[in-house]
């Protein structure tokens, strides 16, 4: 209990005793949003939307047992990379180090490497008509050499968060939903800059660190849906997001850390061939063609003249996915001004999607641009239907009959 009070204490006792870190935001990014130029709050219809937009679990039913959702960062140089080290190595091929060298060269000196895996082996997600929970897990190591600057960043987190939905509004074919997501989390972390020169003298000096950072935070959404396909979203996200060292696995740190406040908007339009034509075999009818457009982090475009903040360009996202029957989904994106592209399988309660798509590591366009290769693989049945006592009336309207969409593609 003490060593309790004293994690409480120090999450209320915010920079006091010790620097007030920003950290990278939670979240669990899948080939299916990947493909499509990323979340979007207006499009989101499955347990993600607990961190996308927990509005949107107003009219999802969906749960998870099962996932794996690796991605892979610039899979063409680091396969490259381990050829000449192999060659080196087992071989003693000197020659091999020409192959590391012809990397970098058409690289100009920078490379991005590393993985991230979601959801293994922690899957667990429940979300229906208006309440959800999860249980995530995901592990992120990037390393970047640019020139002779060597940099890494390194997390493994384990997230629970819990989400409302209610209805606000619902008048003729228009209805305003609102939720709230609670966020607890663990993440481990451990980052680094290093300067290849200063580790050949008697003078380098490594700080690294490795804290165990245990706190909560909580996101607000709304979303705005018209019948005919039409919507609108807008998140506030990490409000307050704080967490304190709660031990250290490696090094000593005792500050506290944040995620960064963000506001973000989107729009977007769903449009099936049934909507027009409503006699069309279900085939048919479950075809058509999705648009999506975001921009995150609004408040970045008032502070750019901060230079440790990203170009507020990148927070710009595009996507479109063309569905045929709901069975296979083609995906376009544009996300942090890099193209993506995607292909997903519907199988019911089975989804295979993969994603290769462009990621900035900089703060500007074409500073640290990746590629990425995304899977996904997941089992995810519907869920059953529910009624709870805070989700059966809208605070504004009529009493509309209960949505029966199954939150799922």
């Amino acid at each position: 209990m003490k060593k309790i009070a004293a994690l409480i204490l120090s999450l209320c006792t915010v920079g006091v005793f010790a620097e007030d870190v920003a950290m990278p935001r939670f979240a669990m990014p899948t080939a299916r949003d990947s493909g499509m130029g990323g979340t979007h709050v207006a499009y989101t219809d499955n347990v993600f939307s607990l961190l996308v937009n927990p509005a949107a679990m107003m009219r999802v039913r969906q749960r998870s047992f099962f996932a794996i959702s690796p991605t892979l960062y610039s899979p063409q140089s680091t396969f490259g990379l381990i050829d000449a080290i192999d060659g080196l190595v087992s071989r003693g091929d000197l020659g091999s180090l020409g192959g590391a060298a012809d990397i970098f060269s058409r690289q100009n000196g920078k490379i991005s490497m590393g993985f991230d895996l979601k959801e293994f082996p922690l899957s667990i997600a429940w979300v229906a008509d208006g309440f959800g929970f999860g249980l995530w897990n995901r592990v992120f190591v990037n390393s970047n050499i640019i020139g002779l600057r060597f940099n890494f960043d390194v997390y493994a987190d384990v997230l629970l968060p819990v989400g409302f939905a209610v209805k606000v509004l619902d008048v003729n074919g228009h209805a305003i939903d609102a939720g709230l997501t609670v966020k607890p989390f663990a993440r481990v972390r451990a980052y680094e800059k290093i300067n290849l020169l200063g580790l050949l003298g008697t003078d380098s000096d490594l700080s690294i660190t490795a804290p165990l950072i245990i706190g909560a935070g909580f996101d607000l959404g709304l979303l705005y849906r018209w019948d005919t396909g039409l919507s609108a979203g807008l998140t506030l996200d990490d409000i307050v997001t704080r967490g304190a060292v709660a031990a250290n696995f490696y090094g000593s740190d005792n500050n506290t850390y944040f995620v960064p406040f963000s506001m973000n908007l989107g729009l977007a339009y769903d449009f099936k061939l049934g909507q027009i034509w409503k006699n069309a075999p279900g085939f048919l009818a479950k075809t058509g063609v999705s648009f999506a457009a975001d921009w995150r982090d609004l408040t970045n475009i008032f502070q750019q003249d901060d230079y440790s903040r990203r170009n507020a360009i990148l927070d710009l996202g595009l996507g479109t996915q063309l569905s045929l029957g709901g069975l296979v989904n083609l995906r376009l994106g544009l996300n942090e001004m890099l193209p993506a592209v995607g292909l997903g399988l519907d199988l019911g309660p089975f989804e295979i999607d993969t994603a290769y798509y462009g990621k900035e590591l900089g703060l500007e366009p074409g500073r640290l641009s990746t590629a990425a290769l995304d899977l996904t693989f997941a089992i995810r049945p519907e869920a059953k239907k529910r009624n709870w006592p805070w989700a059966r009336r809208a605070l504004i309207g009529s009493n509309q009959p209960e949505n029966d969409s199954t939150g799922a593609e």
